[in-house]
């Protein structure tokens, strides 16, 4: 299954993410798999993203056939 995942990275932890490449390599081989699709989907339904740790939060993740529109303070981008 195709799915796109929209992630957001507090830039005060990419350092730390950059200094130690493994911890990101392991948010990603998690992305594969469904380890946080429940948690996910509670939260997308209260209108949150999931913390994964490391500064790093899934805020979505859908069938890549899925339309989908984020939304900033600044611009909104139809993905």
């Amino acid at each position: 299954m195709s799915t796109r995942t929209i992630l957001e990275i507090n830039h005060d932890h990419l350092g730390h993410l950059q200094k130690h490449p493994e911890i990101f390599a392991e948010i990603l081989a998690e992305l594969g798999m469904s380890i946080h699709g429940a948690a996910l989907n509670k939260a997308n339904e209260r209108g949150h993203a999931l913390d994964i740790g490391h500064g790093v939060r899934i805020v979505l993740q859908r069938h890549h056939s899925t339309d989908v529109t984020v939304q900033t303070d600044y611009a909104g981008v139809r993905l």
